[in-house]
């Protein structure tokens, strides 16, 4: 990137890229949801069960992407990361395009597969490039807006896709879904710059004063990452968080069709307008007020970014289950935009936080290994397991039952939001052994 790293903070640029990194998240959550709207069609045209559709929808999905995510952050961390999101981005893009030429329940597990593997690099790639533009007093406000892909995404996804489901059969709708990735990917590659790594962490002198980032190990990754049990308690919340979300996103649109009778295309604007809109209200919100309260802290300590994500998941937790066990459909309805607008507020104080207490040379393996457990317990296992216990439980609203167990996820994850709080408002910088950094100061 091409002039300081002051002019990079102060200049109107760093909110071009933002809007640029967002859009193509936003293809990121379309490409990996989108099948969320099709598994009653593809339920019936291969006669599955739910835990081949457990299969297609979520575990061989996230076993690729589970193989490939750790690598791919190395490679972010020691690579030109535009160039990088601009590939994968179109490789992912075009994979979910093929998905709709399948032909058999196993070519479609395939496809999915593949599409796990390109997508592994996304989110390690656009929130390493997202730290170096915004400064840590303004992380979490700019992380809480990129993750207004996953209302974007979600937006597009059960609203656009469910009506080309129903208009034009699932096949399409995978079509289709590839199509904005392979823009964005043009977009990427010709409007972002690199920055310089770090380029917004500390003063001026500091940054001046600063070594050469060296290129970290696997083991030195980790270790940087355990040194600091605020970070090791926000990966630990965001999993199980991920645990929960991702098993409602994947089943809610299924569950809406078996336990209220709801259409197809009835279930994916109910579930598209609540978890996209209000979700992304209740994320960009709660991540502004995760800012304005640590720059109220005169140490500018920012811990109770960790407890404003500990809240909203206890509150996500009463509202998500009562949605699922009322039998009346408009209670349920109006449960499920409740849960919506707390499900993702979580995202700007949690990460946010983690980008704040972790190095810029780790940023990338970090994310990398969120998104790791993320997606092999969030997307690959957690959905699995629902289909799984909705077989065993049976009865009318077994798909609820299950839902419902998985959702006690939630109020651990508060636990562990709560306990990085609590060593970042102690040390400040959410280190075991107090403010000194082994690579550079943590500034808040």
């Amino acid at each position: 990137m091409s002039g300081s790293a002051g002019e990079a903070q102060a200049s109107g640029y760093r909110w071009i890229v933002l809007l640029v990194l967002t859009l193509a998240h936003s293809c990121h959550i379309m490409d990996r949801m989108v099948v969320s709207i099709v598994m009653e069609p593809v339920r019936h045209e291969f006669d599955l069960n739910d835990t081949q559709l457990g299969l297609i929808s979520s575990l061989g999905y996230g076993l690729f992407y589970g193989a490939a995510v750790l690598p791919m952050g190395m490679l972010i961390d020691r690579t030109v990361r535009k160039n990088a999101l601009a590939f994968i981005l179109a490789l992912w893009s075009g994979m979910t395009a093929v998905c709709g030429l399948a032909t058999s329940w196993i070519m479609l597990l395939v496809s999915r597969c593949l599409v796990g593997l390109a997508e592994s690099g996304g989110s390690p790639a656009g929130l390493s490039l997202l730290s170096d533009y915004f400064p840590p007093r303004e992380r979490s406000t700019a992380v809480g807006l990129w993750y207004l892909s996953s209302a974007i995404g979600s937006i597009v996804t059960f609203i656009v896709g469910g009506m080309v489901a129903a208009a034009y059969g699932w096949r399409m709708a995978f079509l289709l879904a590839g199509v904005p990735g392979m823009i964005m990917a043009v977009v990427v590659f010709f409007v972002i710059r690199e920055p310089v790594r770090g380029a917004s962490d500390g003063t001026a002198a500091e940054r001046a004063a600063r070594p050469v980032p060296e290129k970290l190990g696997f083991a030195r990754s980790l270790a940087e990452i355990g040194a600091r049990p605020a970070a090791v308690h926000i990966l630990l919340g965001v999993l199980l968080t991920a645990a929960a979300i991702s098993s409602y996103s994947t089943w809610s649109i299924s569950f809406l069709v078996r336990q209220h009778s709801l259409s197809l295309s009835q279930a994916g604007l109910t579930v598209g307008l609540t978890s996209g809109l209000l979700g992304a209200l209740g994320g960009a919100f709660f991540g502004w007020l995760a800012d304005r309260s640590s720059r109220r802290d005169p140490r500018a300590n920012p811990w109770r970014s960790g407890m404003i994500a500990a809240g909203t998941s206890l509150a996500a937790t009463f509202l998500g289950i009562a949605s699922l066990l009322t039998p009346a459909t408009v209670t349920a309805l109006t449960l499920v935009a409740c849960y919506a607008f707390f499900f993702n507020s979580y995202n700007g104080p949690a990460n946010g936080l983690l980008l704040i207490v972790v190095p810029p040379q780790v940023r990338g393996f970090t994310i990398a290994l969120l998104q790791l457990g993320a997606t092999l317990l969030g997307f690959g296992v957690a959905p699995f397991i629902v289909g799984r216990l909705s077989d065993m439980i049976g009865g009318s609203n077994s798909l609820g039952w299950a839902l419902s167990i998985m959702l006690l996820c939630h109020p651990l994850a508060a636990l562990h939001f709560a306990l990085a709080a609590r060593h970042v408002k102690r040390t400040g910088t959410g280190r075991s052994d107090g403010p000194q950094d082994a690579l550079q100061p943590a500034t808040a």
